[in-house]
């Protein structure tokens, strides 16, 4: 074999070993995806209509977190942790694409949960824009009861987060979602 046909013969090598290893890698991100049931919409988070990123927050958005924080924070720990809880169950079940692959029952009975704890608070909330937003959870948590609907989830999801962000030092948001009239 000349020196030519050997230099061919490795760069055909090369191009082979690439476009196996594109193929393979392409073919794998398909079968993970459609295997947890991970749709496009978790991976590229094109359904952000309304929110707000953290680093576009004005300084008088942020203000307004820190004074409710503060305030209604200050005088509702008891459903501040219980918001906390409840937004960390909806973080465990519906986030990196579990939202398309819920456990209907689970959801049920936290829906349950919530309807019974929240109504258990709401004698003690005062603030109109809390009570609206509490009121608003109990009724998305009854729909969830009657119907198996993916978007009553990601509301309930979206409404713990911002209620997470008003009423705790929930720091490790990117984004404000603009469901509460509590963050208004």
């Amino acid at each position: 074999m000349g020196k030519n046909q050997k230099k061919k013969g490795n760069k055909r090598f090369w191009w082979v070993l690439i476009s196996v290893i594109i193929i393979v890698g392409v073919g794998s991100s398909i079968f993970f995806f459609n295997f947890f049931g991970i749709g496009l919409d978790a991976v590229n988070n094109s359904n952000t209509a309304g929110s707000v990123e953290q680093k576009d927050l004005s300084a008088e958005e942020e203000e307004k977190i820190n004074t409710v924080r503060s305030t209604l924070g200050e005088s509702h720990q008891e459903l501040g942790a219980f918001v906390s809880m409840t937004h960390e169950f909806y973080n465990d079940t519906t986030g990196y694409g579990g939202i398309s692959n819920l456990n209907w029952e689970e959801q049920r009975n936290t829906s349950e949960r919530v309807i019974n704890e929240i109504e258990g608070l709401l004698g003690d909330v005062t603030d109109e824009s809390l009570r609206n937003d509490l009121e608003s959870i109990i009724t998305l948590s009854k729909q969830t009861m009657k119907e198996e609907d993916v978007e009553l989830v990601r509301l309930l999801h979206r409404y713990f987060h911002d209620l997470d962000i008003a009423l705790n030092d929930y720091a490790t948001y990117d984004r404000i979602w603009n469901v509460t009239e509590t963050l208004k």
